[in-house]
């Protein structure tokens, strides 16, 4: 029963066209079956017209209703429709030429439910976005209006980051209009991209369904290679890392580790201040927490220059020194390498353990995602027995062994389903977690009636010392299962970055102009016990998520990362935890 009134709330959010086109779905039964109970048998063509009339009208609404420039959209979430209406069309044949209507009118119904069931589940459960808006057919002036009208009526965190929607039409309004007149369509997902990154928010994005305009708009937003990257270490330095040995910046004196000072003309501080860190590909569309950013900052301020830009460094004699340095290409593959360790994956396997030594277990989490099945199924039932029975085997395997404290792995953790979070948490938590969803209605944030979830309170393994090990590429469900699994006694939650900091649910998609980006945002909150929003920052972009322990990153730490390639963040949780008793 529960489970339906879900469905029913969520349903108030679905997007008019969907919401049309499931209700007339279901409708037409109900005219069959009045058809049936008072037209004569003896007029068969009756039934066949009615029968008819679902897919013609299909036709009608898809002619409107169709995903320019990106089919498979469209006829996903619509097709479910589709197979309703030639349900219909077929029963409208059987049902005139047959006595016993009532026998197929029941076989329709049964049918048509079963359709209208998976249409239910795909569309407010796998697809993830219970809301799509259709904006591939308007020119980009006017699919860049709509889309942040849309985005001021409906994204959950509006007021909660106080957004002025005003001064972004005044910015980005004009932009799409120039890139209209000029047939730009890169300046225009430039735009899109540009806008999404003033929410900092990770869930409110653009997805890139072109990959070759992919391409090239990270190949321009990210900028030019000019032999090495860049990275911030505690002590306020920017070192350089990941130089190529062949380069001229090499050749000039920049190698690993040199002290980088200027920037084109600029001192570094306020270089670094002044770059913005935009770029496509998740979870790198955005650093919703403003520490997180700072950390990045050096490593974008290493691709912005033009064809030459000049450098200043402490070179190997002490002495600061200047060069020009010329644009080798583009500097998206150093710019990825660079990235990686602050927001890279450990490991693709759920639940992979091992020891690491005698003592100490390592679990690795790559995701809130395990079997689709199985995960749908649990999300319905908001139980999730079987990844509980899986964890507790690997844990007992290891505990085997001589185990007595565990690092849990949720770097680049890259989010699921919330049941699964609370599948692990339970069994480390000996109090429950209640998060409540929230809806947006007539302009104010409220909570939803069915819309709940308690984290029980197994707390088998609370007595085991656990780390936690986050990084900025740990987001939405894993923001959560960080967050609840801080709330333990027990754990301490460690990395050199905090994690994401984004755990609203995504629940809306629109398809902006000629169906190249999509962009998605959150519509349903994610609530706390007081009814707070959870976990994300507001205007100040601090996450309700704060380290335990940081992990110091000096030059040790950049040697071993980024010259020697080890797994330095794992090796110092394994240090500490050791010490720890």
């Amino acid at each position: 029963m529960t489970l339906i009134l879900k469905v029913f709330e969520a349903f108030k959010i679905v997007d008019f066209p969907t919401a049309y086109i499931m209700i007339f779905t279901g409708v037409w039964l109900l005219v069959l079956i009045t058809a049936v109970a008072f037209i004569k048998p003896k007029k068969p063509d009756v039934y066949r017209i009615l029968g008819a009339v679902p897919l013609i009208h299909f036709a009608v609404f898809y002619l409107f209703n169709y995903t320019k420039g990106y089919f498979q959209l469209g006829f996903s979430r619509y097709g479910w429709f589709l197979i309703s209406a030639i349900i219909y069309a077929l029963s409208g044949l059987i049902i005139a030429r047959k006595a016993k209507k009532v026998r197929y009118l029941v076989i329709t119904g049964v049918l048509n439910f079963a359709v209208f069931f998976m249409s239910v589940v795909y569309i407010m459960g796998i697809s993830g976005y219970t809301r799509f808006t259709n904006y591939s057919h308007m020119n980009y002036e006017n699919s860049m209006a709509a889309v942040i009208d849309e985005i001021e009526a409906h994204y959950i965190l509006s007021d909660h980051k106080q957004i002025d929607y005003d001064a972004l039409r005044a910015k980005y309004i004009p932009l799409a209009a120039e890139a209209d007149r000029n047939g730009d369509e890169e300046a225009y997902a430039e735009a899109v991209m540009n806008l999404c990154y003033e929410f900092h928010d990770g869930h409110l994005s653009p997805y890139f369904l072109d990959n070759d305009l992919r391409s090239r708009v990270n190949d321009n937003m990210l900028g030019n290679d000019y032999g090495f990257s860049m990275i911030g270490t505690d002590s306020g330095n920017i070192v350089a890392i990941l130089t190529d040995r062949e380069s001229a910046a090499y050749a000039l004196g920049i190698h690993d580790g040199t002290v980088i000072t200027g920037w084109d003309g600029t001192d570094m501080d306020e270089a670094i201040r002044n770059v913005s860190c935009v770029t496509t590909g998740w979870p790198l569309t955005s650093f919703p927490t403003a520490e997180n950013e700072d950390f990045v900052r050096p490593i974008f301020l290493a691709g912005k220059g033009g064809d030459t830009v000049n450098v200043r460094f402490i070179g190997d004699d002490g002495k600061e020194t200047e060069v020009t340095l010329e644009s080798t290409g583009s500097y998206f593959n150093r710019f990825m390498a660079a990235m990686e360790p602050v927001t890279g994956k450990r490991c693709n396997e759920f639940a992979y353990c091992e020891m690491l030594d005698d003592r100490c277990g390592y679990l690795c989490i790559p995701e809130e995602e395990y079997d689709t099945a199985g995960d749908i199924i649990a999300a319905l039932n908001d139980d999730y027995p079987a990844i509980k029975e899986l964890l507790i085997s690997r844990i007992e395997q290891m505990k085997a062994q001589g185990m007595d404290r565990l690092i849990i792995d949720l770097r680049d953790n890259g989010g699921g389903l919330d049941v699964i979070s609370a599948a692990i948490v339970s069994l480390f938590t000996t109090e429950e977690i209640r998060t409540y969803s929230g809806f947006i209605r007539d302009g104010d944030l409220v909570e939803a009636d069915y819309w709940k979830w308690t984290v029980p309170a197994d707390g088998r393994y609370s007595d085991i010392p656990v780390v936690v090990l986050v990084n900025a590429g740990t987001a939405s469900a894993g923001d959560i299962l960080t967050y609840d699994l801080s709330l333990c006694p027990n754990v301490t939650v460690m990395g050199i970055t905090t994690s994401w900091g984004s755990a609203q649910g995504v629940a809306q998609t629109c398809l902006l102009s000629g169906g190249s980006i999509r962009l998605r945002y959150s519509i349903m909150a994610t609530l706390d016990e007081e009814r707070n929003i959870y976990i994300d920052g507001g205007p100040d972009r601090v996450s309700a998520i704060a380290l335990d322990e940081r992990i110091p990153f000096d030059m040790e730490a950049v040697n071993k990362i980024y010259m020697q390639g080890q797994d330095y963040e794992l090796q110092y949780a394994l240090e500490w935890i050791e010490k720890e008793e």
